[in-house]
């Protein structure tokens, strides 16, 4: 294990960070200028965090600086997982020094231990979006910007910028790579790993500027629509405002959003190959065209739902948002919005669906459990895992009456190996295992105070990178009354989702640490 060349990129890693820090900590410095004194203290956090990582990850770069450049998986694999961890910790200290150093009345009480603000990091970096902030709204502009940052960071992979812009990985460059990357098939754009995240990120890039304009053109402030921006095309959830979306009260927005959502929750390799053979090349896409059909699907049934219901529909941030009536064109948009939100692991909220017909409810959390597409920034087990099961489970039906047939499993027209299928299998037992582990040691710590709906929403929207689930941790709630030890273990399941168990998993393996 050639543990200086981790120390290495770690280094240059958080070196990464510090910058993003400082030019959030500038943003605070705008609104210092503007007269608001509470901007004072996020910008002294922010750059003092800035200046300190930048210092640490130099030095370390320093020390290391004679690392062999090759890079081994076992490598890879651990930089990745500490980079989240590590980049989950260093996010955190901005939070933690404002409420240290900022003036009582200004603070925010749920941001005071640095378990509260080590969950909202990790929240951000994991695009979760499961928030401890009660009032968004109150937080200085640089710290919403350090918010979204996280989000927009992690939204693609930090990893994958990592590789992007660090020649010094070389060959391992692509274990890198494969270890962050989601999805059964991490599908390779180029020939160098290094080219195909640069195509990654400026595609993601394009993205966020587009969502960014057409914010603009709805009506956001400039501040406003770079931080929603960066939250939508992330698939993460993190708002400026309390309502979350349901505060623009705005149609054009909200459609727009569902639309951004939606493109950074299928695969950006579909992007590619769209410039490359023309836009018809994602009609033949099976899983893309599966994800969409399966969210026309769920938008009219959840549109009729809420219509048959003869009672208001309850708007997120009630009474302050008032509720809706239940119209068809009321109806199509917010169960559009919804869907798309829940279905992308977004997690904005503009109707309060804990209040949905039961229907439609069990719909939404059947939609965040399979999430968004394999190499996209949503999460979710994925839409073609989905399709991989349904086609193992097709095959084993008919293998009761038909047993001498042989029959090979195809996607459109790939066939699917036998690795890929224990690999599928293999998430969603590891899916369920930890979906149950979590649930018990949330309701343990929790004690018989806490109801199990609650501790099984908190745990399976963390799990699955969502965000907001039902009961108290529905989509008018927060996460701030959680105790210290369930914010670990939410904590937890969030990276585990993230980099979906296994190169997390592996650093427990004895074999792991002895192989040579």
């Amino acid at each position: 294990m050639n543990l200086r060349l981790v120390a290495r990129n770690l280094g240059q890693f958080i070196f990464i960070l510090s910058v993003c820090m400082a030019v959030c900590s500038l943003i605070s410095l705008v609104w210092v200028y503007r007269g608001e004194a509470d901007e004072v203290w996020a910008f002294q956090a922010l750059m003092g965090c800035s200046l300190v990582g930048a210092v640490a990850s130099l030095l370390t770069i320093l020390l290391t600086r004679s690392a062999p450049r090759y890079m081994h998986r076992r490598e890879a694999v651990l930089l990745v997982s500490l980079s989240w961890v590590l980049g989950a910790f260093f996010a955190a200290f901005p939070y933690w020094i404002w409420s240290q150093i900022g003036d009582p009345q200004h603070l925010e009480p749920s941001l005071s231990s640095f378990t509260a603000c080590f969950f909202e990091a990790m929240s951000g970096l994991t695009t979760t979006g499961a928030t401890i902030l009660d009032d968004i709204e109150a937080m200085p502009h640089g710290l919403l910007l350090w918010r979204a940052t996280t989000q927009w960071l992690g939204g693609v992979g930090i990893v994958v910028l990592f590789v992007a812009v660090l020649p010094s990985l070389g060959v391992g460059g692509k274990r890198l790579f494969s270890a962050e990357s989601t999805g059964p098939t991490p599908e390779g754009l180029r020939p160098h790993i290094r080219q195909t995240a640069r195509i990654l990120w400026l595609t993601y890039l394009l993205l966020s500027v587009a969502a960014f304009l057409t914010y603009l053109v709805g009506g956001m402030s400039p501040f406003e629509a770079v931080a929603q921006a960066m939250t939508t095309v992330s698939t993460a959830g993190f708002s400026t405002r309390n309502s979350s979306f349901a505060s623009f009260d705005s149609a054009f927005l909200e459609y727009a959003a569902c639309v951004f959502m939606f493109l950074g929750a299928i695969s950006f390799g579909l992007y590619f190959r769209a410039i490359r053979k023309g836009w018809r090349a994602l009609l033949h896409d099976t899983e893309l065209k599966a994800f969409f059909l399966l969210m026309v699907f769920c938008v009219l049934v959840t549109t009729a739902a809420l219509m048959g219901r003869d009672e208001p529909i309850r708007m997120v941030g009630f009474p302050e948002v008032p509720d809706q009536q239940p119209t068809f064109l009321n109806s199509l948009r917010l169960a559009t919005f919804t869907v798309v939100s829940l279905q992308t692991t977004t997690g904005y909220c503009t109707a309060d669906f804990d209040f949905f017909p039961e229907l439609a409810l069990c719909l939404l959390m059947m939609l965040a459990f399979i999430g968004g597409c394999a190499g996209s920034t949503a999460g979710g087990m994925k839409m073609v895992r989905a399709l991989i099961g349904l086609k193992v489970l097709q095959s084993t039906i008919e293998r009761e009456h038909r047993p001498s047939v042989v029959r090979p499993l195809q996607i459109g027209k790939a066939t699917i190996d036998s690795g890929v299928k224990i690999e599928v299998l293999s998430v969603l037992l590891a899916s369920l295992f930890f979906l149950a582990l979590g649930t018990m040691l949330v309701q343990l710590i929790e004690g018989p105070s806490l109801d199990l709906t609650t501790a099984l929403s908190e745990t399976f929207s963390c799990l699955f990178n969502l965000g907001p689930g039902v009961a108290s941790a529905g989509a008018s709630e927060t996460y701030s009354w959680m105790k210290p030890g369930t914010k670990w273990v939410l904590s937890s399941m969030m990276l585990l989702g993230r980099l979906e168990f296994f190169t997390v998993l592996v650093l427990f393996t004895r074999r792991y640490w002895k192989a040579e």
